[in-house]
């Protein structure tokens, strides 16, 4: 029992941040324990069995879809299950399962989109029906829940969600106000979303309540989410046409001759519908035209840009040059000592190219000689501080 006091403590004080103290649930029989962790609320994690469950309600049984499953107060209208738990808690559950976000989906810079990517979760929906005074439990894959826009009859074939996740603060907050739990349409607070482009535009909704699976309203319903130890990886749906003039073209940082630029777009994946064709303002028009001919022949939307000159990198001031005034009037530069005559007069040969100067002044050497100095020295647009003194220099 001393194990399941020290959990407790463990993922009260983890969880801290991301949801209110939560009871500390009825001690579990031993064996139960050593897996099972019940600290967040609504939710059981399962580090045996390698599940979470989430405890919810039937929101909606018939209906437009933007969602599976919304937290409490955010998306009843559009989603078919309610959760007690919020997006924070359950991206943390899934973590205890050594889950690591994926990536959300996102608009390239050439308009395209990539989609959701991440571990694969599968989504299991328990619940009891009731016919007459006989009860039974029904446990269906979660997208059976569903049927295409305005369709008779369920999906055909499985459907797959993504763990996507959420990291660092702004991300969960974001995620808990929206209550995006587990989404048919892509939102980027998402915790769970489907791997592919789909629209959250209301006439374009590919998804809606299959009532014919769904329970009544209000009806209770467990979710089981499992990893099943696959994943989506992010699909590359964008390249890269770089012109200079008088210089090959490069696809994606790799120099292909002109000639053979063609069959290398045609060969690349079939989700590379995109391209940006960055060229320098000295190109000429001519060869911009050919290769975006050759872009848009392959089927692509291109992206025409100027390419901007890489910024120039500021070179790091070197050292001041030291200038030495001695006693008699004298400045020593480097290894050469002139007379503050000749100092002035060869002032901007001897003062070619630099762009700063350390004045330090000898022990007998006047404050009047020294400002003579730094006005000489200023006046060749060099700038010059007295750094220091080896001994304070006489007044005038």
């Amino acid at each position: 029992m001393r194990h399941a006091a020290m959990l407790g403590l463990l993922f009260a004080a983890s969880m801290s941040t991301l949801c209110a103290a939560a009871p500390v649930p009825p001690a579990a029989p031993e064996a139960e324990v050593k897996h099972v962790i019940k600290t967040l609320p609504g939710i059981t994690v399962d580090t045996g069995a390698k599940e979470v469950r989430l405890e919810g309600l039937v929101c909606l049984q018939k209906g437009a879809l933007e969602l599976l499953v919304c937290s409490e107060g955010s998306r009843e209208h559009e989603s078919v299950v309610v959760v007690k738990a919020k997006p924070s808690h359950v991206t943390f559950a899934l973590a205890l399962l050594g889950l690591q976000p994926g990536r959300p989906g996102f608009i390239t810079e050439g308009g395209a989109y990539s989609p959701p990517a991440g571990a694969v979760v599968e989504i299991t929906a328990r619940f009891t029906m009731t016919e007459g005074t006989r009860s039974k439990t029904v446990e269906v894959p979660a997208w059976k829940l569903l049927r295409p826009s305005g369709a008779e009859a369920g999906l055909e074939r499985p459907l797959q969600w993504v763990y996507v996740g959420q990291s660092g603060d702004e991300a969960l907050k974001d995620s808990d106000r929206e209550g995006t739990v587990v989404c048919l349409s892509n939102f980027t607070e998402a915790v769970l979303d489907v791997p592919f482009e789909s629209s959250s535009v209301n006439a374009d909704l590919l998804y809606e309540a299959n009532p014919d699976v769904v329970p009544p309203l209000r009806t209770p319903v467990e979710l089981i989410l499992r990893p099943t130890g696959q994943r989506v990886e992010p699909k590359k749906v964008e390249c890269e046409v770089v012109l200079r003039k008088g210089r090959p073209p490069l696809l994606d940082s790799r120099e292909v001759a002109l000639a053979a630029l063609k069959d290398a777009v045609n060969a690349m994946p079939v989700d590379v519908r995109t391209a940006v064709l960055r060229a320098e303002a000295q190109e000429a028009f001519g060869r911009v035209m050919e290769v975006h001919d050759i872009l848009r022949d392959a089927l692509m939307q291109v992206r025409l840009m100027v390419l901007q000159p890489a910024p120039v990198q500021a070179k790091p001031p070197g050292p001041p040059l030291a200038v030495a005034v001695e006693a008699d009037d004298r400045v020593r530069v480097a290894d050469k000592t002139y007379s503050l005559e000749v100092f002035g007069s060869k002032a901007a040969t001897i003062l070619a190219g630099v762009e700063r100067a350390s004045i330090t002044a000898g022990k007998a050497v006047s404050f009047k000689t020294v400002a003579e100095v730094m006005v000489i020295i200023r006046g060749q647009g060099v700038a010059a501080t007295l750094v220091r003194s080896e001994a304070a220099p006489s007044k005038p």
